[in-house]
């Protein structure tokens, strides 16, 4: 048994919460009973909140307020949940052209915690959260991972890009005592760095495994194929991109767990998630209005539909209606666990390619999203195509300001993040065209990504 996990959930929780004036674990408790409450009693707590976010976007938003004016919209319009379908949805375009406009006026700006993603479509986007709002998404987040057997103060063991332990000091020592995760950082996941991570775990015992998607299917593959035995977890959590079947059932067979999967993005933090029976994924009803739309209006039962969030807890920069960019399908079963939030049947999009280097190094998309493409402002839109595995495709839309320094600066990245044997071409576009669904990819592979490829 590991005796520091009670005293850390215990005692070093409390007090680094109290310490750093969070209200996290209050949440946490409240969150742990309210998952069980009848749906109808979370769906009116949902519209009284809503009435409270939509009165506070009307007094504080100048983009909020200049829209609903437009078409003769006032909050005390609003009379159900069902009304929402009158407003108009907020965009990704009208995050990055009216951000300021958008973001309350009477929230303090200290409060206000920026936040940077360029998700799939390798377009940064660039917005706030205020500190109140931060501290419930983190509850929400530690139940989600609850659901899997693992509980605060326990190991975690995840597959993930740019890890933010080691930064600084505070970040290293908060990730000792509280958060307790050890990375592998899917930027590197060649051989020895994938042996280097095992080994670690056989020492610390983790209790949940956490990752991409893709990265958790590479790792099991690896483990797999060196024929190494696993170290026992509680639970595996499986996120950031499209889990696929043949995924899900490599990661099990190898690790002999269940996957858990979850939806989030960046922008509203956790959107939906399994829980221990796996029937689907729990709409994450505390924090957000979730909503399928098609043709401007709700979707029919059993139909996909576009996916339209509401925060009810971001007031530094409220997210009304906002378009994700992703289609999900709503089910219309009820999950065996007894919660009442509801369930999504599943996701469709968030599917990244991974580039894999003439060394051997396994790179995700998304990693490259946030340490690739962010580090270009001046590049209004890009694309990566591997079309060998010594060549890589930038296709690129020029920003304002890109000039030869960019193209140096790309030529580095590519050296840094690739190593020096991969090569690479530019080609410039006006526009890069989305795929079939709608959706833009970042990265896109034609090199075959097996291990005993390379």
């Amino acid at each position: 048994m590991n005796i520091y996990a009670p005293l850390c959930r215990n005692i070093v929780a409390p007090l680094w919460a109290r310490r750093e004036a969070s209200l996290y674990l209050r949440h946490l408790a409240f969150l742990e009973a309210s998952q069980y409450r009848p749906l109808e009693e979370i769906k009116l707590d949902q519209l009284a909140r809503l009435k409270a976010l939509l009165s506070h976007a009307h007094e504080n938003s100048l983009f909020y307020r200049e829209k609903w004016q437009n078409i003769g919209f006032h909050p005390e319009d609003l009379k159900c949940l069902a009304d929402l379908d009158n407003l108009p949805m907020l965009t990704k375009d009208d995050i990055r052209n009216e951000k300021d406009r958008i973001t309350a006026r009477n929230v303090p700006t200290a409060s206000l915690i920026p936040r940077e993603t360029s998700g799939s479509t390798g377009v940064p986007l660039r917005f706030f959260v205020d500190d109140a709002s931060q501290q419930f998404k983190r509850a929400c987040t530690i139940r989600s991972n609850q659901w899997t057997g693992w509980r605060l103060g326990e190991k975690a063991a995840a597959i993930w890009g740019n890890p933010e332990p080691g930064k600084n000091f505070r970040a290293w020592l908060r990730n000792l005592l509280l958060d307790r995760y050890d990375y592998l950082d899917t930027l590197k996941m060649d051989k020895d760095d994938m042996l280097a991570f095992y080994q670690r775990q056989i020492q610390r015992k983790p209790t949940l495994l956490f990752g991409h998607a893709h990265s958790l299917y590479l790792f099991a593959l690896f483990l797999d194929s060196e024929r190494l035995p696993v170290f026992p977890v509680k639970g595996i959590i499986s996120t950031a991109m499209v889990l696929h079947d043949f995924e899900r059932n490599k990661i099990e067979s190898v690790f002999g767990r269940k996957v858990s999967n979850r939806y989030g993005c960046e922008e509203v933090s956790l959107i939906a998630s399994e829980c221990e029976a796996h029937e689907g994924l729990h709409a994450n009803l505390d924090t957000l209005i979730v909503e399928l739309v098609r043709e401007g209006r709700a979707a029919p039962a059993d139909a996909p539909g576009d996916i339209v969030v509401t925060d009810l807890t971001n007031y530094g920069m409220p997210f009304i209606r906002y378009r994700v960019g992703d289609v999900g399908l709503m089910s219309r079963r009820s999950c065996s666990c007894g919660r009442s939030l509801p369930l999504l049947e599943r996701v469709e999009g968030r599917i990244a390619d991974y580039v894999v280097t003439p060394d051997g190094n396994f790179i995700s998309g998304i990693s490259l999203t946030e340490n690739f493409a962010t580090r270009l402002p001046e590049v209004r839109q890009m694309q990566i195509v591997q079309e060998k595995i010594d060549l890589l495709v930038f296709n690129i839309v020029r920003g304002e300001g890109f000039n030869k320094d960019s193209e140096d600066r790309i030529a580095s990245l590519v050296k840094e993040r690739f190593g020096a044997k991969m090569t690479y071409r530019l080609h410039e576009l006006t526009h890069i065209p989305q795929e079939a669904s709608g959706k833009y990819r970042f990265c896109i592979s034609k090199v075959s990504h097996e291990f005993n490829d390379h």
